[in-house]
């Protein structure tokens, strides 16, 4: 078999060969290794391989024989769920985009806020410290920390509104 029979044969199976390899290794630079050795394999044994031999299901178990050997000689760390693993898909990426832009841009109107407030709404809402514990660091009433709370967060749910209606239109 000549490279360009195996490239027209063989690289129409690329993106499924990329999925499967990301469902047994759980990451996207193990997965592109895996397929890489499996190409390589495929690339040894181009003439043995039989016209018919070369199928989803052929090169699918082949590639799923190379990962287990594989983390049997190197005992690859597979404690993700093998099953439950998809790829990265763009729009997974967008949205992790998207909820760090939308921190950075809460914490931005976070330091706004008046001192006092925003030093309880980042004690309270960002590390999570209760009331009480803030009534101590603060010497305030937790009923005035509770109403602080309230209206800085009445007030960043407005600001940040305002935002992303600027930003969609």
């Amino acid at each position: 078999m000549t490279a360009r029979d195996f490239k027209q044969r063989l690289l129409p199976f690329y993106k499924l060969l990329y999925r499967v390899a990301y469902r047994l290794t759980g990451n996207a630079q193990d997965a592109e290794d895996l397929l890489q050795d499996t190409y390589l394999k495929l690339w040894q044994k181009r003439d043995e391989l039989a016209d018919e031999a070369v199928t989803q299901a052929y090169l699918v178990t082949l590639m799923r024989n190379l990962f287990l050997d594989q983390r049997r000689r190197k005992r690859i760390d597979t404690s993700a769920d093998i099953d439950k693993t998809e790829p990265p898909d763009e729009q997974s990426l967008d949205r992790q985009i998207d909820t760090r832009d939308e921190a950075e841009t809460m914490e931005q109107l976070i330091r706004q806020l008046p001192e006092r407030d925003g030093n309880i709404v980042q004690m309270h809402l960002v590390e999570g410290r209760t009331y009480d514990e803030i009534e101590q660091d603060t010497g305030l009433s937790q009923g005035n920390i509770r109403i602080i709370v309230m209206r800085a967060r009445q007030k960043l749910k407005q600001q940040f509104q305002k935002l992303t209606t600027i930003w969609t239109n």
